[in-house]
């Protein structure tokens, strides 16, 4: 009896041990798969938002944006011809532009039209002072007729309003598309003195951009450099591209963004 129960108790303990290196078998197929399983959702999840990013991009127009870009005349002499651009993977939509001469309303004079109706330039107001004032029709008529003849002067230095639509990816200028501003130095300029800015607004579907060109003359050269900034909040701005041209014997222009 001795003999047989040592077997038994032999035949239960390797069963047993067959049956946890099973379990541990099944077990760790089981593992895999769910791991297996478990990547494949993963990578169907980051599919799926990709897609739907890119479903609401084509709508929205994502991150692309238009922007103004120059290049030599090839009708006129000592000519820019600025034209729009579009960059970026999707069409811009609800596309509208103004562009300001921003050297024409830098020389608007607003403490000297001020002066020429009220008699001063700046002057401190006490709150009732401020109170009495702006109760005066006198005050009131003159107010409104400075602030006509200031409008009147700035929209002197509008270039261009106009809404353009959509803006399809790869969108470039053809040659005999009119530009949507041009520039021509002057003979007899003093290129020492020589300086323009123009200041651009952009709105479309995806957001509002400002971009900022300025232009001189050093060396007798032109020498162009532009900012285009994605304004996200009145404190937060991202410069999505930057240029400027290069003093070389073409018009070079290279990409610093």
């Amino acid at each position: 009896m001795h003999w047989l129960t040592l077997v038994g108790l032999l035949i239960i303990a390797i069963g047993t041990a067959l049956t946890i290196w099973g379990q541990q078998i099944v077990n760790s197929e089981s593992n895999e798969r769910i791991t297996t399983l478990s990547q494949k959702n993963i990578q169907l999840s980051t599919e799926l938002n990709k897609i739907n990013q890119d479903i609401s991009a084509s709508v929205t127009g994502g991150e692309s944006f238009c922007y103004l870009f120059p290049t030599p005349s090839f009708t006129e002499l000592n000519t820019i011809d600025f034209y729009l651009s579009h960059k970026g993977k999707y069409p811009v939509y609800d596309v509208s532009i103004k562009i300001w001469d921003a050297s024409c309303l830098s020389k608007i004079d607003h403490g000297k039209i001020h002066e020429a109706y009220f008699g001063y330039k700046t002057k401190e107001l006490r709150p009732e002072e401020w109170e009495k004032m702006k109760s005066d029709p006198a005050f009131l008529t003159k107010n409104a007729d400075m602030q006509k003849e200031i409008q009147q002067l700035m929209t002197n230095c509008l270039l261009v309003n106009n809404q353009f639509g959509t803006i399809p990816p790869n969108q470039s200028a053809n040659v005999i598309d009119p530009p949507l501003i041009k520039l021509t130095i002057p003979r007899g300029t003093d290129h020492k003195k020589f300086s323009q800015e123009y200041d651009i607004t952009i709105n479309s579907r995806n957001g509002f951009f400002r971009q900022k060109i300025k232009i001189d003359l050093p060396k007798k050269r032109y020498h162009v450099h532009s900012v285009v900034e994605k304004i996200l909040s009145d404190t937060e701005r991202n410069v999505v591209r930057e240029y400027e041209s290069q003093d070389s014997e073409g018009f070079v222009i290279k990409l610093l963004k």
